[in-house]
């Protein structure tokens, strides 16, 4: 480790929830949020400040330009783990944001069309298709042990000491009210997405393509705090990956994600993904979930193509499927799952890893780029943050991205404490696929956002921050 690198076990108590509530409200907040049902993967909290921040937006940049600024700010060495009982720190600096879905033609230059969604949309376009954010100092807390940790580098600004005793005086900004009685709203009628879907299943049959995931959007509105409101929904749905980015003074992204994109250990360089195909809406239906021929061949489709993504940084013979289908229960919904692992090939490192898998092939189809280019094509808006990666990368070589499913984007409107919520929400088309019931899966996974606001007020309460 360098000179100015510090792993400090803290004597804290608290939950992360706590500590968050008692983040200095001056401070912007980068967090990392497991709900610690799996500790082979979510095992891991990470809160940072928002300090130094890197935007990119595909059209003026190359794919070379964010690879390059991901090893910037997690300049790779040797990995080292060190914390209490010999326990394996994933993060001691580097970098947390987010890749948006529209960085996809920076890695795949022929999926996007001539007057598609993404050249529809660029002009007015509210958000930077990436933004990673510099972390030099982070505080890492495990949810095996129930511990805390200072990590970084030490010169660095003292993470602590952004963590306030209490909640008093700061209490005035902590309130959220849900506006419209918490509707989601989607943004095109049903009648719309339903002729997506047929157009999509036209190109399945034709032999375009073996399916593509369609999505939609949705909308709703909040006022007052919108980190009291973040904090409350990750409360209330304890997602596996959840995230919560104020990347500016008018914008923060918000993650209820349960599904692995990439997950990267750097002392044994064993990459992971753990694509999902096949939602229900009540653990009631597990049996006829897995009876699911059509969901299973969705799945199956992802599977193969995520081994030939892998296939391509990764050691000749490590690739295996690990599960090729379970299922997993998750707030509001049931998903099936599969993953797949290989070891990274040396020397390369977590952007070479990125710039072979991304976008996430559970959110295009097979094969990728026609269905990439298909969805550029139908879909009535860009993607933005949604099914791209969120996520993290440490200089120790480790790094852990989810896939931007079940996230928002918050934005403030010209009213200071109002904040429009856009939501996407998406299914994989296949050749039998039902127009009717791909968009009531959509409806169905919109379901967690309607959690997040079915507490239409919120009042503080004061928390002591070290127990």
């Amino acid at each position: 480790m360098s000179q100015s690198g510090l792993v400090r076990e803290l004597d804290w108590t608290l939950t992360p929830q706590q500590v968050m509530a008692s983040w200095n409200c001056d401070i912007p907040l980068l967090a990392l949020v497991s709900g610690g049902n799996s500790p082979a993967f979510d095992q891991w909290t990470i809160l940072a400040p928002r300090l130094e921040v890197k935007s990119l937006t595909a059209r003026t940049s190359c794919a070379a330009e964010l690879l390059d600024q991901m090893r910037t700010f997690a300049p790779p060495r040797a990995a080292e783990f060190v914390g209490s009982k010999n326990l394996r720190l994933p993060f001691l600096g580097g970098w947390i944001g987010f890749v948006g879905y529209d960085c996809a033609p920076l890695f795949e230059p022929l999926a996007q069309v001539i007057g598609g969604a993404h050249d529809r949309h660029a002009s007015d376009a509210a958000w930077p298709d990436a933004m990673l954010c510099k972390v030099p100092r982070a505080l890492v807390y495990s949810h095996t042990l129930g511990r805390w940790f200072d990590v970084g580098d030490s010169s660095a600004p003292n993470v602590c000491a952004m963590v306030k005793s209490d909640l008093e005086d700061q209490s005035k900004d902590e309130s959220w009210i849900a506006m419209d009685g918490g509707q989601v709203k989607p943004q095109s009628n049903a009648c719309n997405f339903q002729e997506m879907v047929a157009k999509t299943v036209e190109y399945v049959r034709a032999g375009d393509i073996f399916q593509a995931n369609m999505t939609q959007t949705f909308r709703a509105q909040i006022a007052g705090s919108v980190r009291a409101f973040a904090l409350d929904a990750l409360e209330r749905t304890s997602p596996r990956y959840g995230a919560y980015l104020e990347l500016d003074d008018d914008r923060a992204l918000l993650s209820f994600s349960p599904e692995l994109f990439l997950s990267l250990d750097g002392e044994s360089r064993r990459v992971t993904t753990r694509p999902m195909k096949g939602t229900r809406a009540s653990p009631n239906d597990a049996a006829e979930l897995m009876a699911n021929a059509k969901d299973a061949a969705e799945l199956h489709m992802i599977v193969d193509l995520m081994r030939n993504d892998l296939g391509r940084v990764c050691d000749i013979g490590s690739i295996q499927v690990d599960e090729a289908r379970m299922l997993e229960h998750h707030p509001t919904v049931l998903q099936a799952v599969s993953e797949i692992s290989g070891k990274l090939s040396l020397p390369l490192d977590i952007a070479d890893l990125f710039s072979a898998c991304f976008p996430p092939g559970s959110v295009t189809g097979a094969p990728k780029i026609r269905a990439m280019q298909i969805i550029d094509e139908l879909e009535s808006t860009a993607r933005g943050p949604y099914c791209g990666a969120i996520g993290l990368a440490s200089s120790c070589g480790s790094a852990l991205f989810s896939v931007a499913i079940r996230t928002a984007q918050l934005t403030r409107s010209l009213t200071s404490d109002q904040w429009t919520i856009e939501y996407h929400a998406g299914c994989g088309i296949v050749a039998d696929s039902n127009p009717v019931s791909e968009a009531q899966e959509c409806m169905t996974k919109t379901e967690i956002l309607r959690l997040a606001l079915a507490t239409h007020e919120h009042e503080p309460q004061t928390i002591a921050a070290h127990g």
